[in-house]
């Protein structure tokens, strides 16, 4: 089957926004909306970001979320999406389909819609990119270096649950219930954003791991952060020092790490209360530079490598 076939067989059914005319052109026109908008790109590529024989539907679920944790993060709500494609000689029909219709579902489960994109052939293995916008609330995104010293540092979720669902892969334990979160991340729910827009001062996703993240937000705002290692809400519990560190450097997490007020903190465990969301605080920021993890009260000797480093 030809490029050509492929999309108006397996990505035009998806494409039902009016700027995306179907597929029928070149380009896309995208939405407006009534505020700021944001975009954020992120690519999986196999072998790295996913084993082969990985499901392709939670291939594409892995793809949307990649993305959408990012835009979430700014207190933002998906909106439209462009996909590149480059799929592999010889990988079977079924599985473009399979896949297309993982990719529809989720981003329409996001709120988002598909507008357009390319496909091509692949030598080697599949490969894929996303690139997402995003409608921001009235103030614009929440950034990274928007956080004040005295801010409290708070995480949403758990940690490590991808790490030890990657771990359980390479060992070849298949029942292992952290398989799911490493094919298929869980992300924060969407009512997120009204929290972030009410009360964060900044905020990230945290996708390189915990640690690394936690550094580069206040390295952004120009702070330095205490990260309590008693307090991360770690998946499956780490009662050891090596390891919390491994679980809090390795990363694909994709919860949202955010700072605010000290006065907001009654505020934000009130409306996580009421919301069903799991929020914890996990550190404070302070004049200066640097992380300092702490575990019972007394700072630790951190691994050289905080998180994933791309190149």
């Amino acid at each position: 089957m030809g490029e050509r076939d492929w999309i108006s067989r397996y990505f035009a059914p998806l494409a039902t926004a009016q700027g995306a005319d179907a597929l029928r052109d070149d380009v896309a026109e995208l939405s407006t909306g009534n505020g700021r908008i944001i975009a954020t790109v992120d690519a999986l590529v196999e072998g790295v970001h996913f084993f082969p024989d990985d499901p392709v539907e939670s291939v594409a679920r892995k793809l949307v979320r990649t993305n959408v944790s990012d835009i979430i993060a700014k207190g933002a709500r998906p909106l439209e999406a462009l996909l590149t494609l480059g799929w592999p000689h010889g990988r079977p029909e079924g599985d473009l389909a399979r896949f297309a219709g993982a990719l529809g579902t989720e981003l329409a489960d996001w709120g988002a819609r598909l507008v357009g994109g390319d496909t091509t052939a692949s030598p080697q293995g599949l490969f894929l990119s996303l690139t997402l916008t995003g409608q921001c609330g009235p103030d614009g995104p929440v950034r990274r270096s928007g956080a004040q010293a005295g801010d409290a540092l708070w995480v949403t979720g758990e940690i490590g649950a991808a790490c030890r669902g990657y771990r359980a892969l390479r060992e070849g334990r298949a029942d292992d219930p952290h398989i799911a979160a490493y094919r298929e991340p869980v992300l924060a729910p969407l009512r997120i954003t009204d929290m972030l827009q009410a009360y964060a001062t900044g905020s990230m996703d945290v996708s390189d791991g915990l640690l690394g993240d936690a550094r580069m937000f206040a390295a952004a705002s120009r702070l330095s952060v205490r990260v309590d290692l008693d307090a991360v809400p770690f998946a499956g519990g780490a009662p050891d020092l090596e390891e919390r560190l491994a679980l809090a450097s390795w990363g694909d997490d994709y919860q949202v790490l955010f700072s605010a007020p000290e006065s907001a903190t009654p505020k934000i465990q009130a409306d996580a209360t009421e919301g069903g969301l799991r929020i914890t605080r996990i550190g404070t920021f302070a004049p200066g530079t640097g992380l300092t993890a702490l575990m019972d009260g007394t700072a630790v000797n951190l691994p050289e490598t905080l998180g994933f480093e791309h190149g």
